[in-house]
């Protein structure tokens, strides 16, 4: 299913980048030449992605002894910076163009390529939408936010077009700024969206906590999963990586148990496993226990 999506993807992409391209060439927008870098880039990124989703469902072996889970955040990591980049190049460009005079462009067949562009662009956002979750793939959600966000930029660029091949008289010396200014409120618009995803790509990469409403649910259920584990405290360390998240426990035990075989201590520790097996699989879940308290904090 995952695999479906990405090849929808990587269609839609190759579609939309020549499309966009070859009315760029057509009308002389910026804007639309943009919208087709932006399409070009997500398939090449999206070829890329077919290639870590089947990485990350690779087994630990001896190079990556913890398993593929964070070829998905780097892979995040790599695309939001790649965007970030055409976006910044994009708008050093349109605002090259404004003291240049600006750029003449065909806006009754550039509002043809809007529409075909934002219908496109809304269709593959909702069937990959229903495949993010069915499947629950980061990768897939992704993808289907960019979509999106692409289908509501070409449905503002549509509505702009539109009003400039209605009313481009009424511009006058204006009309020539129209296109530059439309990338600039463009880039402005969809840069938050990477700088985000950038960021919560960057955590995970760098090992760093989950967000603080998925600690407390864990640290809820294992607090509940050591109701009859003879431990007197203990703390936990979680880290999310892609989809996988890891957890490190560490269980201060009671005095009278000190003497307890290890194989009790494997029957504790698949007890408290089995009972966590909602967050995480057996090789992501690392239990000590100890008689050391300095070993807890």
């Amino acid at each position: 299913m995952e695999a479906r999506g990405l090849w929808l993807s990587i269609s839609g992409c190759l579609f939309m980048a020549a499309l966009g391209f070859g009315f760029a060439h057509w009308t002389g927008s910026a804007a639309i030449f943009l919208d087709g870098v932006f399409s070009l880039v997500s398939f090449v990124m999206s070829l890329i992605m077919l290639i870590v989703s089947k990485l990350i469902r690779r087994s630990a072996d001896r190079r990556f002894p913890f398993g593929y889970a964070s070829f998905e955040p780097a892979f995040n990591v790599l695309q939001s910076m790649v965007i970030v980049g055409v976006m910044l190049m994009a708008l050093s460009s349109a605002v090259a163009a404004l003291y240049q005079g600006g750029r003449t462009l065909d806006a009754g067949r550039a509002t043809i390529y809007a529409a075909i562009a934002s219908t496109g662009c809304l269709a593959v956002y909702l069937v990959l939408r229903r495949i993010a979750k069915q499947t629950g793939s980061s990768l897939i959600e992704v993808d289907s936010f960019a979509w999106m966000m692409d289908g509501v930029l070409s449905g503002v660029v549509l509505i702009a077009f539109t009003l400039v091949w209605q009313f481009g008289d009424a511009l006058g010396d204006w009309l020539p700024f129209v296109d530059s200014w439309m990338v600039i409120a463009m880039v402005i618009l969809m840069l938050p969206v990477p700088i985000r995803i950038l960021y919560r790509n960057l955590l995970e990469v760098l090992l760093a906590a989950p967000p603080i409403g998925v600690q407390r649910t864990i640290r809820r259920a294992f607090r509940d999963a050591m109701h009859d584990i003879p431990g007197r405290d203990w703390s936990l360390s979680i880290t999310k990586t892609g989809r996988s998240i890891y957890l490190h426990a560490r269980i201060l035990i009671d005095e009278d148990r000190y003497a307890a075989s290890i194989e009790q201590a494997d029957v504790w520790r698949e007890l408290i496993t089995e009972r966590m097996a909602e967050f995480v699989a057996e090789q992501e879940f690392d239990v000590v226990f100890t008689t050391d308290a300095t070993y807890i904090g």
